[in-house]
């Protein structure tokens, strides 16, 4: 999750809520991309940031950051806008007495947007995926959305990007995992490549996790430099499991899927990025 690539992001373009006050600053073109990214319906947006409350994602240092909460949900019995999604996403509007305060963007993709958060009841920085319902209902990968998380829970390996919780809002759902600072393609860039000997022990680290997997009847059908992530000590963390799939013995899959940049000339023609299984 934490890896989606800004690089290949598809944006979608839209104008920014006005209610609340004016955007000032440096960061107020980063605002609008992330307002963008995160869903059609203006008032969604409102609550989910709190815009009467903060004016900026970085403001001065005696302001508070914005807090990752929606609005409490008072329907019952539960709406099937809701239902739709249990039990891999449980309703949990504001996640007990935790809040999640935003410290900034990590990536944006096709499915979603990856904010940087502080959890202040733990103390500790985490990854969360935001990605509208709408846009899930709308793309008709709701059973994909719900076997990513379902997945991710299954895994235990230490290459693996490990899922830390997932819920939903009123409008959007909500998967954390741990945070990385870095992945092997901004590192590669950055370095200008790799010596031997390191690109043996990226290649021997996936090729395990990848082996794990398949051990598990399970197809990440996604892996790319952006969604191989190094932990503090260099060693990879698979992440971004949006197309995996499970496979029973000897069966197939049928879909051609993943990154566009990263497939065939033959291939890109019958597919593209966010071409998930059904």
């Amino acid at each position: 999750m934490g890896a989606v690539s800004c690089r290949q992001g598809q944006h979608t373009r839209g104008s920014a809520p006005q209610k609340g006050g004016n955007i000032q600053g440096p960061w107020a073109r980063g605002w609008k991309s992330l307002w963008c990214g995160m869903g059609t319906i203006r008032s969604g947006l409102e609550e989910l940031w709190e815009l009467q409350r903060h004016q900026c994602l970085h403001q001065e240092p005696l302001q508070p950051a914005p807090v990752l909460v929606e609005k409490p949900l008072s329907e019952w019995p539960v709406p099937q806008f809701i239902n739709l999604f249990l039990p891999e996403f449980p309703m949990r509007p504001v996640r007990g007495q935790q809040e999640l305060k935003i410290l900034g963007l990590v990536a944006k993709g096709s499915f979603g947007t990856v904010l940087k958060v502080l959890d202040c009841a733990q103390k500790a920085v985490f990854a969360v995926k935001v990605v509208p319902k709408v846009k899930v209902l709308q793309r008709d990968t709701l059973r994909q959305c719900k076997e990513e998380v379902s997945i991710q829970r299954q895994i235990n390996h230490p290459f693996v990007h490990s899922l830390g919780d997932s819920w939903q809002g009123r409008r959007h759902l909500f998967i954390m995992c741990s945070y990385c600072s870095m992945d092997l393609y901004s590192l590669w860039s950055a370095v200008g490549g790799f010596p031997e000997t390191s690109i043996r022990l990226f290649a021997a680290e996936l090729v395990l996790v990848l082996c794990y997997l398949h051990d598990m009847g399970i197809i990440h059908r996604d892996v790319k430099m952006e969604n191989i992530l190094l932990d503090e000590r260099g060693h990879l963390r698979l992440t971004d499991f949006g197309l995996s799939r499970r496979l029973s013995p000897g069966s197939r899959a049928y879909t051609i899927c993943g990154t566009l940049q990263y497939m065939g000339e033959g291939e890109a023609g019958a597919g593209g990025e966010g071409d998930a299984e059904k």
